[in-house]
This record gives C-alpha cells, sequence and structure tokens, in this order.
C-alpha cells in the first residue's frame, strides 16, 4: 500500500498542493461531529496561555504522524525514529489556533473536491471506495471521522498558507541570475597562497612547542569521561516491573538479579557525546550523574525496547603532559604560521599586482599562479577545489580588475577574469518556468517558516 504513496507521478501531485504542512483526503460520507468516549481533560501544555488537553495533543501528534506517513511512504520505518512528531504536533495546533482567529473555515464541498482528486483513493483515475477504505485502514490505520477531522483541519492550514504568502513574487531578473550560477562558464587568472605548500618550510623546534604549551595549557583539558552500566528488555511483563523496583531503591544489580537479567557496559565516553546507538535522553543522563553509582536511574523506552542505566564510573577531566600532546601541538604551530605567512605573501601579491601579469609577480614570491579551463559554479577546479567562491567572485569582476583576497580552507587566492563563454539561450528558455516555480515556492516556504516560528514564539512554544 505504501508503494502507491511513493510512485513519482502521484508524490508529484500531492506535494504541489502539500506545499509545507497540507495533505489533502477526505472521506465523502461521515460529515457532523461523532460520539467519542469522554476522556480525562489533562493538559498536555499550553500556547496563547490556554491549556491543551491530552485528548487534544493526542489527536495533533496522529494528524502529525498520518502527514509523515504520506511524505515518506514505505521508507517512514525507517525515519521515523528520527522525526520530532512532537514537536510538530504542537505547531500544528498553534498554527491551527492562528487560522482560528482569522475565521478561516474549509466547506463540506471542498473537502469533497480535494478527495476526489487526490491521486492515492483513485484507481483508473476515478475516486473509489475500497481503494479509500483499504489505504486508510492498512497504511494510516485509523477510523473514517478521525482521518476526516485531520484532513479538514489540512485544508484549513492551507488557507492559512495561501494567506501568508499570497503576493509574493519571484522577479525574472532573479530566475536568469539562478539559472547562470548553474549554467554560465567562466574561466579566470588566479595567484594562490596555498597553506600546505608554506607548511613544509615551518619545522617547530621543541623550544617553541613547550612554550606554546605553557602558554596554552587549558585548550588541551580533557573533559570529564562517565562510563554507564545498564540492562535490556524486550519483555512488557518485566517492563511493568521495573518502575516499582526503582522507587523501591533497589540497585541496578539487585534488579538484573530480581529479574534474571544480563547488565551490559557503556565503556568511557563524553558527557555530551553519548554512545549514539544507545539515544541516551540528555535529561536520563543529567538525572543518573546526580545518583550514587549503581542506582539506576528512570526507565527509558526506545521503539519496543526498555532501558534502565546507572552510574558505574566517573573519569575527571585532565590537562594531559607535554609529550601526550606534543604531536598535536606540533601540527597547530605549523597550521597557524603557514596560515600567516600565507596570508603576508598574498598581500604583498596584491599590492603589486596592479596592471602587472599575474605569473610573474606570483613567481618572484615563490606562490603558485596560473589559468583555469571553463568552469561552472558547481564544479571543481584543477589545482583550486571548488569554483563557487571563484565563479561568484569573478562575475562582479570588470574587464581586466583583480579581485580581492579570497579564502577556502586552502588558501589565500586572488583572481582576474579571463573570458565568459556565451550560455545557452534556448535551454535558458526551455529550464525557466519550472525554475521559477521552484524558486517560488522556497520564497514561499521560508516566508511561512518564519511566520509559523514567530506565531510559536508568541503561543509560548
Amino acid at each position: 500500500m505504501l508503494r502507491i504513496l511513493r510512485n513519482k507521478k502521484t508524490a508529484k501531485k500531492v506535494w504541489i498542493v502539500l506545499a509545507i504542512i497540507i495533505i489533502p483526503a477526505f472521506t465523502l460520507w461521515g460529515f457532523g461531529s461523532s460520539s467519542r468516549s469522554k476522556e480525562e481533560n489533562i493538559p498536555a501544555g499550553k500556547i496563547f496561555g490556554k491549556n491543551i488537553s491530552s485528548l487534544e495533543f493526542k489527536k495533533a501528534a496522529a494528524a502529525a504522524k498520518t502527514a509523515a506517513i504520506l511524505q515518506f511512504g514505505d521508507n517512514f520505518s525507517k525515519v521515523e525514529k528520527y522525526l520530532n512528531l512532537e514537536s510538530q504536533a504542537w505547531e500544528r495546533l498553534i498554527l491551527l489556533d492562528e487560522a482560528k482567529k482569522r475565521k478561516l473555515n474549509i466547506s463540506d464541498q471542498e473537502v469533497i473536491n480535494t478527495i476526489q482528486k487526490a491521486p492515492y483513493f483513485q484507481k483508473n483515475s476515478v475516486f473509489n471506495d475500497k481503494t479509500y477504505i483499504e489505504i486508510l485502514r492498512y497504511v494510516f490505520r485509523l477510523q473514517p471521522r478521525t482521518f476526516e477531522e485531520q484532513m479538514r483541519q489540512n485544508l484549513t492550514l492551507g488557507k492559512l498558507y495561501n494567506q501568508i504568502t499570497d503576493g509574493i513574487k519571484i522577479e525574472d531578473i532573479n530566475v536568469r541570475r539562478e539559472w547562470l550560477k548553474t549554467n554560465e562558464e567562466l574561466s579566470i587568472y588566479y595567484v594562490a597562497a596555498l597553506f600546505a605548500e608554506f607548511a613544509k618550510k615551518i619545522k617547530p623546534t621543541d623550544k617553541e612547542i613547550s612554550a606554546y604549551y605553557d602558554k596554552n595549557k587549558d585548550i588541551f583539558k580533557e573533559p570529564q569521561l562517565i562510563n554507564l552500566e545498564y540492562i535490556v528488555t524486550e519483555s512488557d511483563a518485566e517492563s511493568k516491573k521495573i518502575p516499582d523496583l526503582i522507587n523501591k531503591n533497589y540497585s541496578l544489580d539487585k534488579i538484573c538479579k530480581e529479574l534474571n537479567l544480563a547488565k551490559k557496559e557503556t565503556g568511557l565516553f563524553k558527557q555530551s557525546a553519548p554512545p549514539a546507538a544507545l539515544n541516551i535522553p540528555q535529561e536520563t543522563l543529567n538525572l543518573i550523574l546526580g545518583l550514587k553509582e549503581g542506582m539506576p536511574a528512570q526507565m527509558v523506552k526506545k521503539d519496543k525496547t526498555f532501558y534502565v542505566y546507572a552510574l558505574k564510573e566517573k573519569k575527571p577531566g585532565r590537562i594531559p603532559e607535554l609529550p601526550e600532546v606534543k604531536d598535536k601541538i606540533k601540527e597547530t604551530i605549523i597550521k597557524e604560521e603557514s596560515r600567516k605567512m600565507a596570508q603576508s605573501k598574498i598581500k604583498e601579491c596584491a599590492d603589486k599586482l596592479k596592471n602587472k601579469p599575474f605569473n610573474r609577480i606570483a613567481s618572484a614570491r615563490n606562490l603558485k599562479s596560473g589559468q583555469t579551463k571553463f568552469f561552472k559554479s558547481t564544479d571543481q577546479i584543477d589545482n583550486l577545489g571548488p569554483g563557487k567562491i571563484f565563479w561568484e567572485a569573478a562575475k562582479k569582476l570588470k574587464e581586466n580588475q583583480t579581485s580581492g583576497i579570497l579564502s577556502d580552507p586552502s588558501g589565500y587566492y586572488i583572481i582576474k577574469l579571463k573570458a565568459i563563454k556565451p550560455v545557452d539561450e534556448d535551454k535558458f528558455a526551455k529550464d525557466k518556468d519550472a525554475l521559477k516555480e521552484n524558486m517560488l515556492n522556497q520564497e514561499k516556504n521560508k516566508v511561512f517558516a518564519k511566520f509559523a516560528e514567530e506565531t510559536k514564539k508568541k503561543a509560548g512554544r
């Protein structure tokens, strides 16, 4: 079923309507309110100073999950753990509240029209009840009325998106400028002061290394390391017993014996970088560090697995002795000094380059010089690296004008524009409309994202 949603043509149609968060679909029956079992009105949090019940939040989280299933299709199970559906649920509630203030409503007919056009509910290009019910049951695992509420809200959010982004335009001159970035080719003359070339000449003495260490000891300080012990279970029966044992102040060892579970260790790690495979919540880690060694923190659930952690040992932070960091200091000195030398040489070169050949000035200062083949901003340039900074700088230069000093992780550069290759105007005419639409969507998404962020701040989230 999920493969239906991953069909490329289908996905394109879906996302044209989606914009950022709009997922169109709605059943053709079941309009109106439905009876619901009473649930405790326990607040899950607040927005705009108003309590949001646990039931309201639960519904918003379910709607966020539905949207994610539509977006990722059969990859949803792989990416679910990386999605912050809780945050998306709060954003959904906040934006729906904003839409309500603006009196944005969706008629039944709008909903019907949307669902009839949704390609993933069609068979032979016609809406099909059976297809809809099967996808609803086996993909979303939702009752029709629940799905119905989600989709009406999505269309409301769509109206809010359109209202916020209405009037945004992209000028043709900007479309051409963007197109040229990936299609126009040019060539340049260059002088390069490469750090690696100067690094070959730098040989730090033991005295220099020792002086650097004495002056900068604190930057070599190693952070505290910690080692955790933990138990793992996928048994619901065991997981129900563990909280009670923790409340009785059982040590981790005692819990292991009680439940006949094996104990494991994480090994030493930095507090700021716990083992990624275990996905230990930061609040749990902070709690563990406040407990005595061997005493468990609250149980943590990840997917269908339960974890209980306890501190085994702490290894205090320390400043290593000079012999331990000597090689690192040597590399640091070479890096810093090579940058200084390269900068000094390129500045000398810049002062002499006006109206003089690049190769002659560069050679006099033992710098590399040359000229490139035609390249695009997205190309890699032989001997120079990524072409973007050189392409963008060259586009601003007039004939025979020398650039200022450019830099990248490899060195410092000065360039001069050599030539610009005429562009294929037929290709631009062919690409223009699609590029303009893409740029417009990106700008709209950017504007709406900013609006959403500002609205969340006002809501207190």
